[in-house]
């Protein structure tokens, strides 16, 4: 009687890289043949979408810092939200007051954005562009904009989330966001996104 694979198990990650494994189910017994091919191999997961991600661990920059408000603060991985109240130094980030002010975010790798979350506090989320791409020139400006925040000027002392989706998702090392205004501030208190994976799964 020849040797015999049982089936493979599940993949070890629901989205991207991962291992499966499988067993023999019956061994080879009176000379028959004995079990060829690996017991372990890679499994790919396509077509998954991520939850979304802190752009912890990545760089920013912005058009000057206001004082006590830097840009590492938009990618610390804390989330302040505030509602009919000042944001307080230490908090979020702050461009220094200029016309048409931007804060880039560098991911450290190009991914397939499908949406874009940022704290951005009261009128600073009026009139913003969000920019997803590879390039740096203008500062990542010339990039795909992806959309403007929703904006509600009942929130114009509020800290909140607001959304942008990519539709269709854009491969993009690079998230900006602008404000297009004369003399002003653009306050942004964290940043996430989410991605998504188009890749094959190996048999």
């Amino acid at each position: 009687v020849d040797c015999m694979w049982g089936s493979w198990s599940a993949c070890t990650v629901e989205c991207g890289n991962g291992t499966r494994t499988r067993d023999i189910s019956q061994a080879a017994t009176n000379s028959g043949k004995d079990c060829t091919g690996p017991s372990t191999e890679i499994c790919i997961i396509t077509s998954c979408t991520a939850t979304h991600l802190s752009a912890l661990g990545a760089t920013a920059k912005q058009n000057g810092d206001s004082a006590g408000r830097p840009v590492t603060l938009a990618i610390d991985g804390s989330p302040t939200t505030v509602t009919g109240q000042s944001i307080g130094s230490g908090t979020c980030a702050s461009t220094s007051q200029s016309t048409n002010p931007w804060l880039q975010i560098d991911l450290k790798a190009a991914y397939l954005v499908s949406r874009v979350r940022a704290i951005i506090f009261g009128s600073s989320g009026q009139n913003v562009n969000v920019h997803v791409g590879n390039s740096v020139t203008n500062n990542g400006l010339d990039n795909h904009i992806c959309g403007i925040p929703p904006y509600d000027s009942s929130t114009n002392t509020d800290a909140i989330w607001r959304d942008v989706s990519c539709s269709p998702p854009v491969w993009g090392k690079y998230i900006v966001s602008q404000r297009i205004v004369t003399y002003r501030f653009l306050e942004v208190c964290e940043v996430t996104f989410n991605y998504e994976l188009e890749i094959a799964i190996l048999e």
